[in-house]
């Protein structure tokens, strides 16, 4: 057999080979049953426990009665367990934003052996309007009680252990700014373990952690069998507007490590994200990662947490990390073996230079391949959903277009160049990336080191054998970067969706550059057309079939607007993640586009007339009663008080006042905030102050002005997720292969107030 024709089939082979294998080393492990000894974490122990907290499998935003009585199970949880509880129920505020809500954390008690630093053990019990919340964050709360169980068998414990279960998280992380900001015991919380859910299974992953981490890794990955997580994510979490309880205690610098999961995320803050979605193996691979941490940090020194650490796993099965400042080092150790390599070889510089100038190319038209199909997918089906209910035309689609990008790239390659200059010439450059993550962006530097130091050892010992087998053996060089490129691929497909298609791209870019060499003998006119064939197909397939299923729904939400001073109201059908001023919006696919205008644009707001929105329709009145509100003059001056009520128990009043009202300050319980002013959306130019989990309460906010006067004008806005009566057969419409997400249907009553 001549290996080197032979050598695009065994690229693929491995390829297909490596990336299977890889993908079954990042699933969660299987889930232990109840009656495994009671020193094991069991996740069907921990199940039973979420049946009985969610048993209703409804949603429990803050503030509502199911939310309070689930709170009340979780105190029975603790008694079950004997441990010291406590409540604090206190008024709080997000930082971000003016969104305020009275909460009630629950925090308890493992005392340790000596007066030390808490491990705090942090999940969030509520849930978004729209979801039951098993995964988000019901899996955290019952693997945190479930860890809390086997943990106290052998306490004390060096440090005590803190249980923090904390309320409105999903108000804006209010919870955990009411502990770490009010509560006397945060100034005792040394390290914190926070443990989220952000769809309904996959593997348990070390999503971020605190800057000083080296003591916290090597917590995670003595004596554990499956740590998993990358720090490229740490890096990402940086640059986006997400947030989790853990980010209110890094603002207190407080160290620690964030878990989360991110498969399913199409259930993400839906209806679907319930006890019957949820993976149980997720449940047990949060609780390794909690026990297997808590154990070794409970007994650890706390006074050094060690340097910045990078990290990667699984990689095949294998975890691995080194200080920040070792990247630079092993960087320059592989460009010296690279460089001996070099001088080792045959090639002469020109040509590796030649190579090394290729070596983007590949990169770049699997990158503009994939970009290319999607924006034809776009213009042929109106716009691309960013969560089909069904895969594989998308999947095909991606993997289709990327292998033909691949395929263009490596046939203008091999006109000017060889294999053994090719290889000699991708290296070099994934060399300069090396370089250029190593010095701006170190958390994600171990993608491109660890991959580069064992192809660099590989070209090395190649020079030593003879030609007819070096091809062959440098194949190995793409065991270590197929988890680097093509193994983040399908957790970032399932956390961000098509509609970041160009996030995914890139990682299939960098393998596509390095498998180019071993494809040169390929025919490339013959690969093209039996590649073609399918991509166009699942063009065709994804541009015309109902991609959509009742287990993954198009998400739409329904918002009823109605402006109580001139009885008018409108309803408004709100697509995926959709801005609803978006000149491209997700297109509404039948029976719902019969409800709605889909042309015309109409301000549906009094108090934003320039906002249009689209798939709107006039709808008759609630008949429900406005807001009610009542202000007196504060002892203080420039202040007043002001009485806000729902009349329906709405969950949410929303005040707005002008920004020439030049309102200073507001008070709420014992919090004084600074007001947001709103630069853009619907509250563009207004002071806006939320208040959350309202109900039937009465809620007191005193108002602090530059210089107050009477005559002030603003809005109040009363919002719920119970849609009118009339709005039955539109509610009933929106089933099946549609499904409300995040805060959901809405009904705003819009009132207009004079202070």
């Amino acid at each position: 057999m001549n290996i080197k024709k032979s050598l695009p089939l065994y690229s693929i082979l491995l390829t297909l080979l490596l990336f299977t294998f890889q993908h079954l080393s990042t699933l969660p492990p299987n889930a232990l049953k109840i009656d495994v000894p009671e020193n094991q974490f069991s996740a069907e122990r921990a199940f039973e426990t979420l049946k009985v907290l969610l048993k209703e499998n409804q949603p429990h935003p803050v503030g509502s009665p199911l939310n309070k009585k689930i709170k009340e199970r979780l105190i029975q949880e603790f008694e079950r367990l004997k441990i010291e509880y406590e409540v604090q129920r206190t008024w709080a505020c997000a930082t971000r934003f003016s969104t305020c809500a009275e909460v009630e954390n629950l925090i308890g008690i493992i005392p340790g052996k000596e007066e030390l630093p808490y491990l705090a053990l942090m999940a969030h019990y509520d849930s978004v309007p729209m979801a039951p919340g098993a995964g988000d964050d019901g899996a955290g709360v019952v693997a945190i009680l479930e860890a809390a169980r086997v943990l106290k068998l052998d306490a004390p414990y060096k440090h005590p252990i803190m249980l923090l279960l904390t309320d409105a998280e999903e108000g804006g992380l209010i919870g955990a700014e009411a502990f770490f900001n009010q509560h006397p015991l945060a100034k005792k919380v040394g390290i914190v373990l926070n443990v989220e859910g952000s769809g309904t299974s996959g593997g348990s992953m070390v999503f971020r952690t605190s800057d000083k981490n080296e003591l916290l890794l090597n917590s995670l990955s003595h004596d554990h069998d499956h740590p998993y997580g990358f720090s490229l994510s740490k890096e990402i979490f940086k640059r986006m507007p997400n947030d989790t309880d853990f980010s209110v205690a890094e603002r207190a610098n407080i160290p620690g490590m964030d878990f989360a999961f991110v498969g399913e995320r199409n259930h993400y803050h839906t209806p679907n994200d319930n006890i019957e979605n949820l993976d149980i193996r997720t449940i047990q691979h949060h609780g390794e990662n909690i026990l297997s941490a808590s154990k070794e940090l409970l007994s650890a020194d706390w006074n050094e947490m060690g340097e910045e650490s990078v990290y990667l796993g699984s990689t095949y099965g294998f975890w691995s990390q080194w200080k920040s400042s070792y990247s630079l080092y092993i960087l320059i150790f592989s460009l010296v073996l690279l460089s001996t390599s070099m001088l080792r070889s045959t090639l002469d510089f020109k040509s590796v230079s030649i190579a090394v100038l290729l070596s983007p190319l590949t990169f770049l038209t699997t990158v503009l391949f994939g970009i290319l199909s999607f924006y034809s997918l776009s213009l042929l089906s109106g716009n691309i959903v960013s969560w089909p209910g069904i895969d594989w035309p998308y999947r095909l689609l991606l993997i289709g277009s990327a292998c033909l990008g691949l395929i263009l790239g490596s046939t203008v390659s091999k006109r000017y160049s060889q294999e053994h200059e090719m290889i000699y010439g991708v290296w070099i450059f994934w060399s300069l990336l090396a370089l250029l993550t190593t010095l701006f962006l170190p958390d994600a530097a171990n993608l491109f080191l660890l991959p580069l130091l064992f192809a660099s050892s590989l070209i090395l010992i190649s020079t030593f054998l003879k030609d007819q087998h070096k091809l062959v053996f440098l194949l190995s060089t793409l065991i270590v970067a197929l988890p680097s490129t093509l193994g983040l691929i399908f957790a970032l497909e399932q956390s961000q969706g098509y509609k970041l298609v160009i996030a995914v791209l890139p990682f299939a870019g960098l393998y596509a550059m390095l498998i180019s060499p071993f494809l040169f003998s390929m025919n490339m006119k013959n690969a093209f057309l039996i590649i073609g064939l399918p991509t166009l197909i699942a063009l065709f397939a994804g541009s015309n079939m109902n991609l959509y299923t009742e287990e993954r729904p198009q998400h739409v939400n329904i918002h009823f607007f109605e402006n109580i001073d001139n009885d008018r109201s409108y309803f408004h059908l709100s697509g995926n993640y959709k801005n609803v001023t978006a000149s491209d919006p997700e297109p509404l696919i039948e029976p719902l586009d019969s409800f709605v205008e889909v042309i015309d644009k109409k301000d549906l707001v009094s108090f934003a007339p320039d906002y249009q929105f689209r798939y709107w329709s006039e709808s008759l009145s609630s008949g429900w009663e406005g807001p009610l509100i009542s202000s007196s003059e504060s002892l203080e001056k420039n202040s007043i008080d002001v009485n806000i009520r729902s009349s329906r128990s709405a969950s949410r009043i929303i005040l707005l006042l002008p920004q020439d009202s030049k309102l200073n300050s507001f008070e709420i319980g014992s919090v004084k905030r600074k007001p947001s002013l709103s630069s853009s959306g619907y509250f563009k130019g207004f002071y806006v102050i939320y208040l959350n989990g309202i109900y039937d309460k009465e809620t007191v906010i005193k108002l602090n002005f530059e210089e107050y006067e009477r005559g002030i004008e603003g809005y109040l806005l009363d919002i719920s997720t119970e849609l009118p009566e009339h709005l039955a057969e539109l509610y009933e419409k929106r089933s099946g292969i549609f499904s409300p997400v995040h805060r959901g249907d809405q009904a705003m009553l819009i009132k207009k107030i004079e202070l």
